[in-house]
């Protein structure tokens, strides 16, 4: 009995350190790419949640490893809601993932930006500089639209031909929308792989110390 409630207890502090990383890798990412998302689009959104999961994830995972620690009944029951909870969510979020095309929406939003480029010239300048392009298929839709190419379109703004962007927006948002899904599905995969191993020890943790406890009680 000391033998298996020893061997949960480090099986779920080495999860729980392990949940602890990939939620602070989660909200690092999520706070990169929050700095140059356009509030109020979809992607804006989807990063807020992420950072949001991630927090929970961190918070959760010290409550288990304090609850481990101390073999506390109360705190390992409450470590495993917190975990189911966590798990519905993060199946949630997985689905919609799956289901969202979100390189189709990062041109839509794209497109819609490029319909007013006067009206939208600070977030394209944005995109511009982050995405290392320039207009929507390149540099010569500035030309069509009878207007210069602008500095942003430029390495470090300046404007030297050999540092002039060649690569369209269009491309490059869809690119980064699909390295990001790439990138985003192996964190929840893991995430959720983590979450169910560590529900199962800390389940059966539980139940060891609640029978221990009963033996002693009679």
């Amino acid at each position: 009995m000391a033998c298996r409630v020893s061997f949960l207890k480090t099986l779920l502090i080495i999860l729980n350190v392990l949940l602890s990383l990939i939620g602070v890798t989660l909200i690092a990412l999520s706070v990169y790419e929050l700095n140059s998302s356009t509030p109020g689009t979809f992607e804006h959104i989807a990063i807020v949640i992420q950072i949001f999961v991630g927090s929970f994830v961190i918070l959760t995972s010290f409550l288990g490893c304090f609850g481990t620690a101390r073999v506390s009944l109360g705190l390992v029951w409450t470590y495993v809601i917190c975990l189911l909870i966590l798990l519905c969510l993060q199946i949630y979020i997985i689905a919609a993932a799956h289901s969202t095309n979100y390189v189709e929406r990062s041109r839509s939003e794209f497109l819609a930006l490029w319909s007013d480029p006067k009206g939208n010239a600070e977030r394209l300048s944005l995109i511009e500089q982050k995405y290392s392009c320039c207009g929507q298929l390149g540099a010569h839709d500035y030309i069509l639209l009878g207007r210069g190419i602008p500095t942003n379109c430029y390495q470090d703004f300046d404007r030297q031909q050999d540092n002039l962007f060649t690569e369209g927006c269009l491309a490059a948002v869809q690119v980064h929308a699909n390295d990001n899904v790439a990138i985003g599905l192996v964190i929840k995969w893991l995430l959720l792989v983590v979450e169910f191993a560590a529900l199962a020890a800390a389940t059966h943790l539980g139940i060891t110390v609640r029978n221990k406890l009963r033996r002693e009680r009679f």
